[in-house]
């Protein structure tokens, strides 16, 4: 939960990094040094996750007396520790980087990946919208249609097992040649093989359990990338609400064709 809330804080800032870092950029490029960069840009973005770590950064530098990069990547306070991203760390390397040769070329390097962001950002957006159709079916085939086809599934065999085994009963309780056709057919069928109910209900189950992960690992794939943390939380969402969607169709559907089951065994009679 706590990965959860730190990835979403994450995405925030990831989405503002753009804007943030051309404003960094004109900052240092019309004198303010970074390290006051941070401080100023920090109060202008107050209450936004971009605010929040170049607050951290600030707060580094002045109160810790820590250099840049130490501000940024120190493995304890270190402003990339509370927002972990490889976007973010990158973009802050090249930053440490071009700050080695001067304001002048840290300014054009960042103005320079905020653009980069910003198009990255968009093409993102862009495949999102064109895929949107494919995510979408591999969601609803999460949430409901494979749940409730397996649950139906297994309420039909349920039925077919509990007709099969009340004509053997049944055959066995009349006369010989009245039951004649009826053992025949039951002998065709060799119903003492036939797999008992809640043995099919558990390989279905398992079966919706390997769908769920696969469509989830390839959804979140198409949608976020390489997302391990975002991967697990939908997994583990999915693998409930479809686990628990599919026992209770599949309890409802067991009740009603078993019904169904006994008024055709009764007719049959």
């Amino acid at each position: 939960k706590k990965l959860v809330e730190i990835k979403k804080e994450t995405d925030k800032l990831e989405k503002e990094f753009a804007g943030s870092l051309f404003q960094l950029g004109n900052r240092v490029s019309s004198g303010t040094p970074v390290e006051l960069a941070f401080g100023r840009i920090a109060e202008n973005l107050e209450g936004t996750a971009t605010g929040s770590f170049f607050r951290i950064v600030s707060i580094n530098i002045r109160k810790l007396g820590l250099g840049i990069e130490e501000a940024i990547f120190n493995k304890k306070t270190g402003a990339i520790v509370y927002f972990p991203s490889k976007l973010i760390e990158s973009s802050m390397k090249v930053l440490i980087e071009a700050s080695k040769k001067g304001p002048l070329i840290v300014a054009k390097s960042l103005i320079s990946v905020s653009t980069h962001v910003d198009r990255i950002h968009k093409v993102a957006e862009r495949l999102r919208d064109l895929l949107a159709e494919i995510t979408s079916s591999m969601k609803s085939q999460i949430s409901f249609l494979a749940p409730m086809i397996a649950g139906i599934v297994v309420g039909v065999a349920s039925m077919l097992v509990a007709i099969i085994n009340q004509l053997g009963e049944q055959a066995k309780a009349l006369e010989l040649e009245e039951a004649a056709g009826i053992l025949k057919a039951v002998s065709v069928l060799n119903i003492e093989h036939v797999i008992p109910g809640f043995y099919f209900q558990l390989v279905v189950g398992l079966f919706i359990v390997e769908i769920v992960i696969i469509l989830t690992i390839l959804s979140n794939a198409i949608e976020n990338g390489e997302d391990k943390i975002t991967e697990k939380n939908l997994m583990g969402k999915n693998l409930y609400f479809s686990l628990m969607l599919y026992t209770i169709i599949s309890l409802i559907g067991i009740f009603i064709f078993n019904i169904l089951a006994r008024g055709v065994a009764t007719i049959t009679t």
